[in-house]
């Protein structure tokens, strides 16, 4: 009896180990937007066997969520698969996957990473954005104020 315990727990050790070696990480929700949920190779696959008519693509969620180091897009698969924006969000990795659980889900959802970026470098791009926006922004109204005056 001692030595079936004993092997029960010499067993399940490297099992808690690896539970604690994927510590859940924080990240915030900053953008969602409506996707095709089918993957690129599905969509080639279902055209390339000819069976007819295609169905429609439905929808599923975007997320952008920016985390300490890195930012992350990530895609949920099916249209159900909703996020809280703008509060902290608790994941972790599993395989090539993202697993959140939302409020108190008796399941965490999984979503399909899309994209990753340091955050550094996002920053970078996000602020090239912007002032691209602006002098745009500003082109465009100097071009209406010319025409309004050449009136």
């Amino acid at each position: 009896m001692k030595r079936a315990l004993l092997c029960i727990l010499l067993l399940s050790f490297p099992v808690l180990l690896s539970a604690q070696a994927h510590p859940r990480q924080q990240g915030t929700i900053i953008r969602m937007r409506m996707t095709d949920c089918m993957g690129p190779q599905h969509g080639f696959m279902a055209a390339m066997s000819g069976g007819g008519k295609m169905e429609p693509a439905l929808l599923c969620p975007e997320y952008v969520m920016v985390a300490d180091t890195v930012v992350y897009v990530i895609v949920g698969k099916t249209s159900e698969q909703l996020l809280p924006m703008a509060e902290q969000t608790r994941f972790r990795f599993q395989k090539n996957e993202m697993l959140i659980r939302v409020d108190d889900a008796p399941k965490e959802s999984h979503f399909r990473i899309k994209a990753m970026m340091l955050r550094p470098q996002w920053d970078r791009n996000q602020q090239m954005e912007e002032a691209e926006a602006i002098a745009a922004t500003r082109h465009h109204l100097e071009s209406a104020a010319m025409s309004d005056s050449s009136q």
